[in-house]
């Protein structure tokens, strides 16, 4: 729906043939982002149940804004202008300048703010919204036009809403816990995880030791579940290929040297993501 790090709105086409075709009552987004997946996957609308996950408390709540809100979410984005470098800054201080605010999942006016921040920066790596962070300029953005137009666009448009009001639960929960509150048989998950070594560009600190815990987690659930990661040689280490169904794809990928300067940017982009699946498609 909005740039993200790591965002899969280009690769749903090749994860979705991946997934089940039957059996699932329950899909869960563990790290859902910009949740790409939830809305352009086809084979998950057999799931009476749709939940979406993220540990980041501020896309959690835009999500909720996105599930049940979504007409006052519009009408507060409209409210702003699309492209001003003042209140860029006062909505970094609004959001960044009292870390100990609690955040209440569906609060619009919040998740206006944040998406304006995420539209006026170039990548979406959450490290763009910090404090030190710049503006710049994305109302005219070349042949693409302004990302935060293309948001608003996508709140009048009834494909897009008619699957974002679909999601039936917006989580903020840790990756271990939410799993196991929702692993059943007839329950599919769909894990994005940080890039193993590239964990700080994200909000959350997510060690080694988490990587593990999570495939611990994975081995041992009743559910199907589909594991995207880029190659890295712990990788089959955790998830054995004698004892899981490994795909590969080449990809257009996030890239934490993106920029629009980069001469080499679309060949720095590009990768191999892997699928790891711990069921036969």
């Amino acid at each position: 729906m909005f740039p993200y790090i790591g965002g899969k709105a280009n690769h749903v086409k090749w994860l979705d043939p991946l997934f089940p075709v039957s059996g699932m009552t329950t899909f869960v987004e563990v790290f859902g982002g910009a949740g790409w997946v939830g809305i352009r996957s086809k084979r998950i609308l057999q799931c009476s149940t749709r939940v979406y996950n993220d540990f980041n408390i501020f896309i959690a709540n835009i999500h909720e804004c996105f599930r049940s809100k979504h007409i006052q979410l519009l009408q507060q984005l409209e409210s702003y202008p699309k492209s001003d470098p003042t209140l860029y800054k006062q909505f970094q201080q609004d959001i960044f300048g009292n870390p100990a605010s609690t955040v209440i999942l569906g609060d619009v006016v919040l998740a206006a703010k944040y998406l304006y921040l995420q539209t006026q920066i170039f990548s979406g790596t959450t490290l763009g919204l910090s404090t030190h962070s710049y503006f710049c300029d994305t109302a005219s953005n070349g042949k693409y036009g302004s990302k935060y137009d293309t948001i608003k666009d996508k709140l009048k448009n009834k494909t897009y809403t008619d699957r974002l009001t679909g999601v039936t639960q917006v989580e903020n929960m840790d990756c271990i816990d939410l799993i196991k509150k929702y692993d059943s048989p007839t329950t599919f998950f769909y894990v994005d995880p940080p890039y193993f070594k590239k964990e700080y560009l994200y909000t959350a600190e997510f060690p080694d030791t988490k990587h593990l815990e999570l495939a611990d987690t994975l081995k041992n659930a009743q559910g199907k579940w589909c594991l995207s990661y880029y190659d890295f040689p712990e990788l089959e280490q955790w998830y054995p290929k004698d004892q899981y169904h490994w795909h590969s794809q080449d990809v257009f990928r996030w890239s934490s040297t993106r920029g629009h300067k980069q001469e080499n940017y679309k060949k720095n982009s590009r990768g191999t993501e892997i699928a790891v699946l711990n069921y036969t498609p």
